[in-house]
């Protein structure tokens, strides 16, 4: 059984209210689903069905897998109707994700007929084009195609889409000195060319992926010297012991004249626990203890940040607090050291004082939003996993009844075990 509801709950005393948050946000997306319309993973239908499942499998006596299967039945006509992109976070490989997920914790039956194999060559299409076009991104690009095919290779073994994958990375590659990296084009007036360090458009979430690659056997000898030849490029970017920060988000690959540190925070996307998880990553799969001691070191200095430092200014998954709460629950997971234990009671209890508002939102959530008429950051309810009220409730369900989060291959948070 992936699931237990032993003793060990690092949330005893506030079990009740946590449980009604859960609760309340199931019913009001339910409520309110026919105003769901995308059927992404980050932000619609497919990661919304992750909370269900898991909610199917925890209490099978109420009627989560009828909602459950009713989320299905739209993603697969969402499959046949409607013209869909092929990338992991508003597209196919995001909708198939969702399904193989479920084969895998065992809520949908392998023997069912999902025609996965057949979406499989059109996700690898993608990477063929991806290629072309130089998007490695974690989120939007080839790494978040990558992720959608470690989680088929649990159930097949298949090895050749992960391995077209790996081949394509190590093409896309820069020279940096002695290094091999990828840099971020610029994005208009916003970013010039850059050596990103965050997990959703960065090389921490390009050597997350690789590691976790190496683990399952895939060109080990390749995505070593992948790994080899970039983490110690990002090592060297790192600050002094007395700095508030650890790394930065990212530095720019032709740098103006100031003086000015580049900027950092702490969050899933961007931060230090970027650096953490990918340490641990690598350090776990090429057996280097020292990378490995790094990354949990890196973690644990960012126990000491307080809310005015980190940047959160709501509760999301992706770049607030409930996404501290998840990792240090991890670390804590990891490591068995009280330091994370503490750390992810600290931001739950920073998390229901600042930005949970009852009979408000999306069970109680509102999330800070550029509103691209005014032009303007607005608070507004929002359901999906990586954003909105859906990834709260699968964090808080997953600490809350101490199941087994894997999920989360997703962002590429997934570092409770030594052996991945």
């Amino acid at each position: 059984m992936i699931f237990s509801l032993g003793s060990n709950t690092i949330y005893r005393n506030t079990e009740t209210a946590l449980w009604k948050q859960i609760e309340n946000i199931a019913k009001q997306i339910q409520k309110e689903k026919t105003s769901i319309t995308e059927p992404g993973l980050l932000d619609g239908k497919s990661g919304i069905v992750l909370l269900f499942a898991y909610l199917s499998k925890l209490f099978p006596e109420k009627n989560y897998s009828e909602i459950t299967g009713g989320f299905l039945d739209e993603l697969s006509d969402s499959l046949s109707n409607d013209e869909l992109g092929y990338d992991m976070s508003t597209g196919v490989a995001g909708i198939a994700f969702a399904f193989q997920h479920l084969i895998n914790i065992g809520v949908l039956d392998k023997s069912d007929d999902l025609n996965l194999s057949e979406i499989d060559e059109f996700i690898s299409l993608g990477v063929d084009n991806d290629f072309k076009n130089s998007n490695w991104d974690p989120l939007n690009g080839m790494v978040g195609l990558g992720i959608y095919f470690l989680e088929r290779n649990k159930e097949t073994g298949e090895k050749k889409y992960l391995e077209k994958i790996v081949d394509y990375l190590a093409k896309m590659r820069t020279i940096v000195n002695e290094y091999k990296v990828w840099i971020t084009p610029g994005y208009g007036k916003y970013s010039n060319d850059n050596y990103n360090f965050g997990m959703a458009h960065g090389m921490p979430g390009i050597l997350s992926f690789l590691a976790q690659a190496h683990a399952r056997g895939i060109k080990q000898q390749e995505t070593e010297e992948m790994i080899s030849s970039c983490l110690p490029f990002l090592l060297q970017h790192e600050y002094a012991e007395d700095e508030e920060y650890r790394f930065p988000n990212s530095v720019e690959v032709n740098p103006g004249d100031d003086d000015q540190k580049p900027g950092a925070r702490l969050a899933w996307c961007y931060g230090d626990l970027c650096m953490a998880n990918t340490l641990i990553h690598c350090g776990n799969s090429l057996q280097k203890i020292y990378w490995k001691r790094k990354g949990i070191d890196v973690a644990l200095k960012t126990t000491d940040r307080n809310v005015e430092s980190v940047g959160c200014m709501d509760a999301p998954f992706c770049h607030g607090t409930t996404g501290l709460v998840h990792q240090y629950n991890n670390f804590y997971r990891l490591t068995g050291n009280e330091v994370f234990k503490y750390a992810a009671e600290n931001w739950l209890s920073i998390t229901l004082e600042k930005y949970y508002k009852p009979g408000e939102g999306v069970g109680g959530y509102f999330f800070r939003c550029l509103n691209e008429e005014t032009n303007r950051f607005e608070y507004m309810p929002r359901y999906g996993l990586l954003e909105g009220s859906s990834g709260i409730a699968l964090v808080l369900l997953s600490d809350l009844y101490d199941i087994k989060p894997d999920w989360d291959i997703i962002f590429l948070t997934n570092v409770r075990e030594s052996n991945l």
